[in-house]
């Protein structure tokens, strides 16, 4: 099967999971990267992307539209997977679906309408050109469904077998967390667990934890980017990990809750009814609905050695049933291109 996949190559976890997912399973896959039509440095170049996200206009939007176009009809592929694009036009989009299957995938919500986010408006209107929209939340599909375009359908995150994986080593950072700052209470929370004596250690870029007014007193606790390689490694060394969720992207779940079953840490997480039904509570995953349950829960499991390893045991177990992996996801994308090139509805 050919299998054309276009996004950003920037980063492993993304466009590039998939494309080698793809890969790993047989089919004859080509890659279009959508980094190629991101201008970097000087001015005049800077203001180009400005006007690019905002205003969905420019030489780069050209360019892209062709270059879809271009590749399908050179590689004539069965199926197009656009991973978080957002700048191919839905003419081009349009076009290109009357010459083969096209499924999209977002991970970020694109119904939460920000600054510092792309214009979703090319994305969400060439929608109704794809066979097959995949999203991360289940708002989106009730904000789609709001449209009028129902074939959506929600792709859960994943862990990425090539990053994340069970090492032998001591678990010897007893409580963590592992992640970027948001102006969301988490620094709050965390400083109370720091007032309270235990053992935390936080991980993460800088630039976002150094925004909290809390971040003098974090400071203290901070132990830098964990990126790469590292990223795997303090995973596996964490005993309980703590798992916030960005308000921002009203997510009711994250990647990384996928990712800490890997390395059998314990998640000590914010409670959501999605998070229990795939964690059941207190046998694999532990929950907190205030900062007082945080602390209390936070103090009981590290003084549980047993109960730390028969969660996360149950968690590692429970990751096997729901299919975790990116080459998981893969699957569950080519069993309903199967599917609907049947004339089946994946849906129904």
């Amino acid at each position: 099967m050919r299998i054309l996949v276009a996004g950003s190559f920037r980063y492993e976890i993304y466009t590039k999971a998939f494309y080698e997912a793809f890969r790993r399973l047989g089919h004859d896959v080509r890659k279009l990267d959508t980094e190629a039509f991101v201008h970097e440095g000087g001015a005049v170049a800077d203001i180009l992307e400005k006007v690019k996200h905002h205003w969905l206009v420019g030489p780069s939007i050209v360019a892209a539209d062709r270059a879809l176009k271009k590749t399908v009809r050179e590689f004539r592929p069965d199926l197009v997977f656009l991973y978080h694009c957002y700048f191919f036009t839905p003419a081009a989009i349009k076009a290109v679906s009357r010459e083969t299957t096209v499924f999209s995938y977002e991970n970020d919500d694109p119904f939460e309408r920000r600054s510092d986010k792309h214009n979703p408006s090319f994305y969400i209107a060439a929608a109704r050109w794809c066979k097959m929209n995949y999203v991360f939340r289940r708002k989106n599909v009730e904000d789609f469904a709001r449209l009028g375009i129902d074939n959506v359908k929600v792709l859960l995150p994943y862990y990425t077998e090539t990053r994340n994986f069970p090492m032998a080593c001591e678990k010897d950072i007893p409580l963590a967390f592992v992640g970027h700052g948001e102006d969301d209470g988490r620094d709050a929370m965390i400083k109370e667990l720091l007032d309270a004596g235990l053992p935390f250690s936080l991980y993460g870029d800088e630039y976002s934890w150094s925004k909290s007014p809390l971040w003098p007193q974090l400071k203290s606790c901070y132990h830098g980017p964990a990126n790469g390689d590292v990223y795997n490694a303090v995973l596996n060394r964490v005993k309980v990990a703590l798992v916030f969720f960005s308000k921002k992207n009203n997510d009711t779940y994250t990647r990384r809750s996928f990712e800490l079953p890997v390395t059998k840490t314990v998640m000590l997480s914010e409670y959501t009814a999605d998070m229990d039904e795939f964690w059941p509570e207190n046998e694999c995953c532990v929950y907190f609905r205030n900062t007082e349950e945080l602390v209390q829960k936070a103090k009981w499991l590290l003084e549980h050695d047993e109960e730390q390893k028969r969660i996360a045991g149950n968690a590692f177990n429970r990751l096997k049933v729901l299919g975790g992996s990116e080459t998981d996801r893969v699957r569950e994308v080519l069993a309903d291109y199967d599917l609907i090139a049947r004339g089946k509805n994946p849906l129904s």
